[in-house]
């Protein structure tokens, strides 16, 4: 009896210290951290709770030097959660989650700005993640553009091998001279050394298929591997108040208040030799006319580096085309699916419309500014943009029922009555560079208004006369 009880006390003590050895209960590891949009730096002051899965407050830290290790909680699921912003800066993201399995949830960074300034960076660096494959499929460059950040060149990537996606219709030197001989271009004048660089620079074409899986599957993270909110496939719209971004070009025209094709390409597009890509081809006689005229050293500015190129499109299945040049209007019956079509006079950029996800079109650029909406079934180039938030821009924009006069009022503002918020769009893109960008300007609501209005574009034609649109 004796001895049992013996072996019953050591078994106790044992299991005792076993429970008690804290050597043996995983611990967290993970930092909370506050920082600066424009700059990336460090932001004290800021206060941030951790929650537990029953939403029980286990942990309050305020950030004194920017940041903080948390390694004192043991490894469960958590919520961090913003108390107070640091003073002075405001931001969007007021909650994470730290999931203890995912080993890659252990920096948790608040990014502000600063609330006076509303200070942003020109650029930034952004990553393209298939939440599906769970893995990044290119990396690319974003820059602002007024109210908006765009991807600076079209999306290069691979999205996934399968029937019917881009994948399985490679550029090749041959489809390149097949194109070049229907247009009347000695297709030695562009044998490329580096086809992959042809897709680089040009961007590759997407397919139908491909562009519904990236409006999917596809987001973009920042540099701290986060996900960003509101990246997206473009709208007409969001092309439209780009290209109201674009100055009035006089280099080449008279003055005007027309805006015209040319003033968005010399705006959008590289000048000569900015990429490897970038070049006109000569008249092969010696003359100075171009066979191509996309790349203009006069007048190019490239302004925003928005990089722009005259991709044009690809055929998505096997039938007729026209190219306009040549006998019978350059028509030809034999176009096969994955042949260029329209390539150095025209940029053709997928578009979203009428928010429906399964819409997809075309915006293009060609002898005018076309954002009319239609669908379209060709192989596209894309490239993604992101609508500043009103946190961000630190306002909104209330335009009256007449369209003579526009309010910028703080964000938490009613609007005024007789007035509604302004759409994205031309009016707002000139309303953003020439009256918002230059204080004390003499140009007015109704100056803007009138250029919305008389844009060289189908969409502006066809509705020109409804007073009711704003465009």
């Amino acid at each position: 009896m004796k001895n049992n009880f013996l072996i019953y006390l050591l078994l106790f003590f044992g299991l005792y210290a076993c429970t008690d050895d804290s050597n043996d209960v995983e611990m967290a590891h993970f930092t909370i951290s506050a920082k600066n949009v424009a700059t990336n730096e460090l932001i004290s002051g800021g206060t941030y709770q951790v929650l537990n899965i029953d939403n029980q407050v286990v942990a309050t830290y305020t950030l004194d030097k920017g940041t903080v290790e948390v390694t004192n909680l043991p490894a469960k699921n958590y919520t961090i959660v913003e108390v107070t912003a640091p003073k002075g800066y405001v931001g969007e993201e007021k909650q994470m989650q730290y999931l203890y399995f995912n080993r890659n949830s252990k920096d948790f960074i608040f990014q502000y700005i600063d609330e006076e300034t509303r200070e942003l960076p020109e650029s930034v660096k952004v990553k393209f993640f298939s939440t599906e494959a769970r893995q990044v499929l290119g990396e690319y460059n974003a820059v602002r553009v007024g109210e908006y950040y765009w991807v600076d060149q079209n999306f290069n990537h691979f999205v996934k091998w399968g029937n019917d996606f881009e994948n399985i219709f490679p550029i090749t030197q041959d489809v390149l001279n097949k194109y070049l001989e229907r247009i009347r271009i000695n297709p030695s004048q562009f044998q490329l050394q580096d086809i992959n660089n042809f897709e680089k620079y040009y961007g590759r074409y997407y397919s139908y298929p491909s562009i519904l899986y990236m409006n999917k599957y596809g987001v973009m993270r920042d540099q701290n591997n986060n996900d960003i909110k509101g990246w997206k496939i473009p709208a007409p719209e969001d092309y439209r108040q780009l290209f109201a971004m674009s100055p009035f070009n006089t280099t080449n025209d008279a003055p005007h208040t027309r805006l015209n094709e040319r003033d968005v390409r010399f705006a959008l597009s590289p000048r000569p030799n900015e990429n490897p890509m970038a070049y006109n081809i000569a008249d092969p006689n010696g003359g100075s006319v171009y066979k191509t005229y996309w790349f203009d050293q006069k007048n190019n500015t490239n302004k925003y580096k928005f990089n722009l190129m005259p991709g044009g499109a690809r055929l998505n299945g096997d039938g007729p085309w026209c190219n306009g040049l040549g006998p019978v209007h350059g028509c030809y019956p034999d176009g096969k699916k994955g042949d260029i079509y329209h390539l150095f006079y025209t940029a053709y950029m997928a578009v979203q419309l009428w928010n429906d996800e399964l819409s997809v079109g075309a915006v293009m650029l060609h002898d005018n500014v076309d954002t009319k909406e239609a669908l379209s079934y060709h192989l596209l180039n894309v490239r993604w943009c992101r609508r500043l938030s009103d946190i961000e821009l630190g306002y909104k924009l209330y335009i009256n029922d007449a369209q003579t006069d526009i309010k910028k009022l703080d964000m938490d503002a009613p609007a005024p009555t007789g007035y509604k918020e302004l759409p994205h769009g031309y009016v707002r893109g000139f309303y953003v560079q020439y009256i918002l960008n230059n204080p004390g300007t003499s140009i007015t609501v109704s100056d803007i208004v009138h250029y919305a209005r008389n844009v060289e574009d189908n969409y502006t034609y066809e509705n020109r006369a409804n007073t009711d649109i704003i465009f």
